[in-house]
């Protein structure tokens, strides 16, 4: 728990995390073998997921990967800005939200795996989305909390 109380530390994971992703997502983006791999032949009846192919396969997955480093970094300001370490609510908040967030993280495993049995066709496009929507979601909260708390 005293690592919890460090925002510098806590940003610093973060981060650590974002640029990994960042770094898979703009390399894999515009990468030949990645487009091969993609579903080219919109066999599902769903605008969202033929959307979200046609996204991946545009190459605009770089742009999620910049907007990764973007968040990263204002996180990290953030907690420089912050010249103390959190107190025990702020902790217990940060607590919560790192739990829950390897909850959601544990329980979209078998939602992926029941996903691309249902339709193997966008196995790729069905794993990156929830990855694409678990970590966005993270990044936003931890943003939002480290506005709320830079004072």
């Amino acid at each position: 728990m005293k690592l919890m109380k460090n925002p510098y530390i806590n940003a610093a994971v973060i981060a650590i995390i974002s640029i990994f992703y960042a770094a898979v997502f703009i390399i894999t983006s515009g990468h030949i073998e990645f487009h091969s791999i993609l579903n080219h032949s919109q066999t599902l009846n769903s605008t969202f997921w033929n959307g979200w192919s046609a996204f991946l396969q545009q190459g605009n997955l770089k742009y999620v990967g910049y907007a990764y480093i973007v968040v990263s970094v204002c996180i990290l300001v953030l907690s420089f800005v912050r010249k103390k370490n959190y107190d025990e609510y702020q902790v217990g908040i940060l607590t919560t939200s790192f739990i829950a967030t390897g909850i959601v993280l544990l329980l979209l495993f078998p939602i992926t795996l029941l996903l691309i049995m249902s339709d193997p066709n966008y196995a790729v496009e069905t794993l990156l989305f929830l990855v694409v929507a678990h970590w966005s979601v993270f990044l936003l909260v931890n943003l939002i909390y480290s506005a709320k708390w830079c004072k």
